[in-house]
């Protein structure tokens, strides 16, 4: 794949490759680049820590761990009032980090196309709309509800 790649850019004009090297060297947003690191070292952790405690050691179905995840995610995001009763301004608020979502209204919309995913696909999504603090909070809250196991 890479030799193939570079195999392409001989192919360019030499102007070409003067006008796009430079890019490759552009720094890289110091908060973007650890939150990006945290999303997958947090992920990893998350994912282990309720494989251990809902597959090892509660014995529960398979994807229970995924399901119970993504619950504690969007609990937390609701500050742990259930859905049903609606959704509050700290789980908008949340959701309204994707770019892509400016009213409550396309939240819900959002919410509810989610929802029809893949349980690993909704983990993802909302995984990557917490902030690092607060992806640390959700584990650190599984931990003093049901330990380390």
């Amino acid at each position: 794949m890479v030799n193939s790649l570079f195999e392409y850019m001989k192919k360019l004009p030499k102007e070409v490759i003067d006008y796009i090297i430079p890019y490759t060297y552009n720094l890289q947003n110091y908060e973007l680049l650890h939150d990006i690191i945290d999303y997958d070292k947090t992920k990893q952790e998350v994912m282990e820590l309720y494989h251990t405690f809902w597959i090892i050691y509660v014995h529960a179905g398979e994807l229970e761990d995924k399901y119970w995840l993504i619950n504690d995610i969007i609990i937390y995001a609701n500050c742990n009032k259930p859905t049903m009763n609606g959704y509050l301004q700290h789980f908008y608020d949340i959701f309204s980090r994707n770019s892509q979502l400016h009213t409550k209204e396309q939240i819900d919309i959002f919410i509810c196309n989610l929802e029809t995913k893949c349980v690993e696909t909704q983990i993802n999504i909302a995984w990557g709309l917490l902030l690092p603090s607060e992806r640390r909070h959700v584990i650190d809250d599984f931990i003093s509800r049901n330990g380390n196991r």
